[in-house]
């Protein structure tokens, strides 16, 4: 992507444009944001119009054609290194080697870009041993943190560092975006750019033929509970879903809290102006005549409670059954 292509954040987009007018670019920066917002496609722009061998000058842009832009898109290009954490961390010994590389030329283009991927988790002697190379890096490399947890990071860095604040785009932004890129029929485009929240990054993530089949089945088990006549299916639902593992447990809780959200919001508004499941409103409404607004706020509250639970160790199996049955009286 080129800056004329890239879609919300058009105020950072702006700074980073007018630091291309620069005579030179050393600098750290810091892109903060929750993850999959963008922080790393405005680096990767911000790299090929420094270095495109076709710039276009009066944008401020790169041409996003030729070989070097096509290679940074691709992560292929020697002179954008990316560095990421070993294991739960980044250490000590791959920030060293990053100082010492920042103070070589570049191999190939006029600028060296160095990307430190969920900075968040430098160790503190890591996060240390950056703390010069952030402060007078050499006019021929940039350095961007990218993070989700800017907070996290040391005051030491945060102060030797510009910091560009990335937000989700709206809902009508990411339509934009999904129809541009990857087009499709238009419920689906409507439903995916609600599932993102407006972050770019979770569009491919999505499968939304497993996300429907997933969410069917959360609907059937509010069906049951809005009845309550069949316990014994509630309780193979609960064995179903209790025998998971906790990361699929997790899941299921998360869209099954989601689609009741849904069905609050219809039932308390009337309307589906803030649903995400826009493409089964007619079950939203059906739901949310049969519940009611009381119950809803129950069903929510006791759901919540069984996520919350999923930090200690307890059976899923049997803290589920007891939920639904409770629910279904």
């Amino acid at each position: 992507m080129s800056f004329s292509t890239l879609i919300g954040n058009d105020q950072n987009k702006q700074i980073l444009q007018r630091l291309l007018r620069r005579e030179a670019l050393g600098l750290a920066l810091i892109f903060a944001g929750p993850d999959g917002v963008g922080k790393r496609q405005f680096a990767l722009t911000f790299a090929k119009a420094a270095n495109c061998q076709h710039p276009i000058p009066t944008r401020d842009d790169s041409c996003d054609s030729c070989p070097v832009c096509e290679r940074i898109q691709a992560n292929s290009y020697s002179d954008v290194v990316t560095l990421q954490p070993d294991g739960t961390y980044i250490k000590i010994a791959q920030t060293r080697a990053l100082t010492n590389d920042v103070q070589v030329r570049p191999r190939e283009g006029r600028q060296r870009f160095f990307l430190i991927d969920e900075a968040d988790r430098l160790r503190e002697e890591a996060a240390n041993s950056l703390l010069k190379t952030l402060e007078e890096p050499p006019s021929t490399s940039t350095i961007i943190l990218l993070t989700s947890r800017p907070d996290a990071l040391l005051p030491t860095i945060r102060s030797r560092a510009q910091k560009l604040n990335f937000a989700p785009l709206s809902i009508a932004e990411m339509e934009s975006y999904l129809t541009q890129t990857s087009p499709r029929p238009a419920p689906d485009t409507k439903l995916l750019a609600r599932l993102t929240g407006g972050r770019i990054g979770q569009a491919a993530t999505i499968d939304l033929s497993e996300y429907r089949r997933e969410r069917r089945e959360m609907l059937e088990m509010l069906e049951l509970l809005a009845t309550g006549n069949n316990k014994y299916r509630l309780v193979k639902a609960a064995e179903h879903y209790g025998k998971q593992e906790r990361e699929a447990f997790e899941r299921m809780l998360n869209l099954l809290l989601n689609v009741l959200r849904d069905v609050f919001l219809v039932a308390a508004s009337g309307d589906d102006i803030n649903v995400v499941n826009t493409d089964v409103t007619d079950k939203l409404q059906s739901l949310a005549e049969k519940i009611g607004v009381a119950r809803l706020l129950d069903w929510i509250k006791k759901f919540d409670e069984l996520r919350r639970t999923l930090n200690i160790n307890i059976n899923r199996q049997v803290a589920t059954e007891a939920a639904l049955l409770s629910l279904a009286q």
